[in-house]
């Protein structure tokens, strides 16, 4: 019997100091996470808005542009004569003639290449762990 005790006392101390040890391990390890997320929110608040957004804000123009063109002027243009007829007007019908398919789709070209290769880089730099 006094063997059991012994070894139930030499269970419970080393238990104790291996759960101390675990508790130590993991105050440091969240300390340490805890370090990293304060630099990085650091990281992102020192950055300038337009230098963490130009990449959503150029997707947005660029929809709200291909919008315009090919939604909303062809469809102004195709009810106004028939408001000008409501009124009374005589007006000539002419269709709309997109702005942006003008020069070959110059526009379409370059907001496809810069979209694309900073939706690229951006994948890169997240595979990274930079962003």
């Amino acid at each position: 019997m006094a063997k059991f005790e012994s070894n139930q006392e030499e269970f419970t101390t080393q238990t104790q100091s291996v759960e101390n040890t675990d508790v130590v391990g993991e105050t440091s390890n969240l300390q340490s996470i805890n370090e990293k997320l304060v630099d990085q929110s650091i990281k992102i608040s020192e950055e300038h808005w337009v230098k963490s957004y130009w990449r959503p804000a150029m997707g947005w123009l660029y929809m709200i542009i291909c919008l315009v063109d090919f939604v909303i002027f062809p469809l102004f243009s195709m009810f106004t004569p028939v408001i000008y007829k409501m009124n009374g007007v005589n007006g000539v019908y002419i269709p709309w003639q997109s702005l942006t398919l003008s020069n070959g789709g110059l526009i379409h070209l370059s907001f496809g290449a810069i979209l694309g290769v900073a939706a690229w880089s951006r994948g890169k730099e997240k595979l990274m762990g930079v962003a």
